[in-house]
């Protein structure tokens, strides 16, 4: 999870973001964009946390199972005959999740396989759409994206106690034989649920750990991710954080070597569905913000205690929610198997690390620039703790102009038991930024002074609404 001071970041490199296109992941390869934005409203919709409709709480039920949070809006749309997983492009740059369904098909699924199971397993396959943030890429349905959010419906009705043939039941039922040009046949569908369903039978992930493997250079880098996670806790225990609470003191801060006065403390508070708020107090410019990442992925800002929420036009804060919807970002790494890479085993400041290598993302298309991001991990291998952890940006102009490339340094350390999972409380940053010659250098310590796990929190706090 990015800290607050991260945020602000990126909400400055991303202000100039003008609206992507409509992206979309059908169930059943049968709309086009123009005949979904035709038939369906998603301008200005809201989901309430408090949504008490079939398909919000099955989805809700889904995501609940392993351990993450909702970061987009559920809407019901007439005459389309299907379920999708969209991304709806707003003015600034930003955009809207959304899954729609029509209640009409719903029934005739129901109809169908004869048990409420073929609704869920639908859901849950627009779900993983989002999660594995297929929704965010170019293209819309391939025979890839289909069958990787098949394998997630299947692994996650496993962990809701569905039998393999219920869960296999939508698509035997409802699905053609052959393979079109946007989804795999029937039998390679029915295959990678299965190949979830099996991934998903029981309480955990199970990984064969690190000192199993006797060849170093077999090590895997979900066996890493394992470790770590078995490392401050155990994922039983990191599934059971609903919310929580942060409190940070941003201690120092050195730009090029002159220390400026910056010390500032920042609260933040998480909570289902996907809830960010950011309680920013600061010597200058002001004495109180407050950043709120709503439901709806838009940015909302506060000058004051008692001021309203106001939207934050231009802003996207989007680009990486796929990875951010947990509070321990390793454990959707391992649920939903994103392509990361084990390279080896390197020092850093003499600690032996397991290096973890990320595919390179691009987050964010606009008339302007192609904006790509790549993210290397490092685990101290004696205790299994993530140590290092190095983010590079590349901001790629349209226009010829020079490329801006961003390196963020993170060092974690101090770690405690919170509810018995390990959070580092310290943090060293450095980012370096680069545009043709001009250079510069900027360092900070963040440190955390408090962590609550499943604080108490009143859900009229988080109506999208405010």
């Amino acid at each position: 999870m990015k800290s607050p001071l991260t945020f602000l970041f990126v909400f400055i490199v991303l202000q100039s973001a003008i609206a992507q296109e409509l992206k979309m992941c059908g169930y059943q390869g049968y709309q086009t964009v123009e005949e979904v934005t035709s038939a369906c409203d998603l301008q200005g919709t809201t989901t309430s946390i408090n949504d008490t409709r079939e398909a919000t709480v099955v989805v809700d039920n889904i995501l609940d199972k392993v351990g993450l949070f909702r970061n987009f809006l559920i809407e019901e749309c007439d005459n389309i005959n299907n379920a999708l997983a969209v991304t709806m492009p707003l003015e600034g740059g930003s955009i809207d999740r959304y899954i729609l369904y029509d209640e009409a098909f719903f029934t005739r699924v129901s109809a169908s396989t004869g048990t409420d199971w073929g609704l869920t397993s639908i859901l849950a396959h627009e779900v993983g759409h989002h999660l594995n943030g297929h929704t965010l890429m170019g293209g819309g349905s391939n025979h890839k994206v289909e069958l990787q959010a098949d394998e997630f419906s299947g692994f996650v009705l496993a962990r809701m106690g569905c039998s393999l043939a219920d869960a296999q039941s939508a698509v035997s039922k409802l699905l053609p034989d052959e393979a079109s040009a946007t989804h795999p046949a029937k039998q390679d569908r029915l295959n990678a649920i299965e190949v979830g369903w099996n991934r998903g039978n029981g309480k955990t992930i199970m990984v064969k750990k690190i000192e199993e493997v006797e060849d170093p250079t077999l090590i895997t880098a979900e066996q890493v991710i394992a470790n770590y996670l078995e490392a401050i806790g155990g994922q039983e225990k990191i599934r059971e954080i609903k919310t929580l609470f942060r409190n940070y003191s941003h201690t120092s801060k050195n730009i090029d070597s002159k220390v400026i006065e910056a010390k500032t403390d920042i609260e933040e508070l998480l909570a289902t569905p996907s809830k960010i708020y950011c309680k920013k107090k600061s010597i200058v410019p002001v004495e109180y913000t407050v950043f709120l990442l709503g439901l709806n992925n838009k940015a909302y800002l506060k000058s004051d205690s008692k001021s309203p929420w106001v939207l934050a036009e231009g802003i996207n804060n989007s680009a990486n929610d796929e990875e951010d919807i947990s509070y321990i970002p390793e454990f959707g790494d391992l649920t939903n198997k994103h392509n990361m890479k084990y390279v080896g085993l390197k020092k850093i400041d003499d600690k032996d690390c397991y290096v973890i290598e990320y595919p390179i993302k691009e987050f964010q298309k606009n008339d302007y620039s192609v904006i790509e991001e790549q993210k290397t991990k490092y685990y101290e291998a004696s205790t299994g703790l993530l140590y290092y952890e190095e983010t590079r940006m590349n901001i790629k102009p349209k226009n010829n102009s020079l490329e801006t490339n961003i390196t963020s340094k993170n060092i974690y350390s101090d770690y405690r038991s919170v509810n018995g999972v390990l959070f580092s409380f310290k943090q060293d940053a450095t980012t370096l930024v680069a545009t043709g010659t001009a250079k510069y250098t900027a360092t900070s310590v963040v440190e955390l002074s408090e962590i609550k796990v499943n604080p108490t929190i009143n859900p009229e706090d988080f109506d999208p609404t405010r």
